[in-house]
């Protein structure tokens, strides 16, 4: 996919241990629901997953909200060059088979659905996490932030906004991407008064409501029409202005071309 990050270190399929290659001949383990792992990146170097650069990837499906968070994320922090973001593919592909066996080192003779956004150790060949608010936190708190072309040493979760910031993002559903009234009458009112949701500068929360107003279709090159919800919504002017703005940056920008955009 044009743009998309490449991997700094070799090409997939990331490196798994052989024991789970070969397997035991015990028949794999069929599970209906999406697994959950959320172990965190730690501090430690002797121990555990620790940050390093080149050390993790990050599988995420194009078209989705919460990959177009992750991706703008990754940019804004600098991560560009320290981690590598994976655009799934369907089955049979190797960004696919790379993640699978991810899940089976992860989760013996695992064979339900694989989900994502997932962050998986490359040294080990496992999965550190699919739960996408974790992920957020530890690329900010663990590997950033680094120095970015667009906002430098850019602190997306100060602590004295952490609170709000936590409150913000779980009003939005970036699954469905379908909110509701209450959300975008708060973010519209924010807007009106300042230039970013939580006043002068740009933080998490900002990605946030940005990913949820383009996965509504507020960018009408991403495709589709938009959902009800914000074609119906009294303040669509203010915020199909302030995604546009938004989108003209060059992390928001990027994470579009590179396919992440939601339509």
């Amino acid at each position: 996919m044009s743009g998309t990050l490449a991997p700094s270190s070799p090409a997939l399929p990331l490196c798994t241990p052989a024991t789970a290659r070969r397997g035991s001949g015990l028949p794999r383990v069929r599970e209906a629901v999406e697994p959950v792992v959320r172990e965190r990146i730690g501090v430690a170097g002797g121990h555990g997953f620790y940050p390093a650069p080149h050390r993790y990837a990050l599988y995420l499906t194009p078209r989705r909200a919460d990959a177009l968070r992750v991706a703008v994320t990754v940019r804004l922090l600098g991560l560009a060059e320290t981690l590598a973001l994976v655009p799934l593919d369907g089955p049979g592909s190797p960004a696919y088979e790379s993640l699978r066996r991810s899940y089976e080192a992860t989760r013996r003779h695992y064979a339900g659905p694989l989900a994502v956004p997932a962050l998986c150790d490359r040294w080990t060949g496992r999965v550190v996490s699919n739960h996408t608010p974790d992920i957020l936190r530890d690329l900010h708190g663990r590997f950033g932030p680094g120095e970015s072309a667009e906002c430098g040493a850019c602190a997306l979760r100060p602590a004295a906004l952490g609170a709000q910031t936590d409150r913000l993002e779980a009003a939005w559903d970036f699954a469905g991407a379908v909110p509701g009234t209450g959300p975008l009458d708060a973010l519209a009112a924010r807007l009106r008064h300042a230039p970013y949701v939580l006043g002068e500068r740009l933080t998490a929360a900002d990605v946030d409501a940005w990913s949820a107003l383009v996965a509504l279709g507020a960018l009408p090159e991403t495709g589709g029409a938009p959902h009800r919800a914000l074609a119906t919504h009294p303040g669509r002017g203010v915020l199909t202005a302030w995604t546009r703005g938004l989108a003209d940056r060059p992390a928001f920008k990027e994470a579009l071309a590179e396919g992440y955009g939601v339509g």
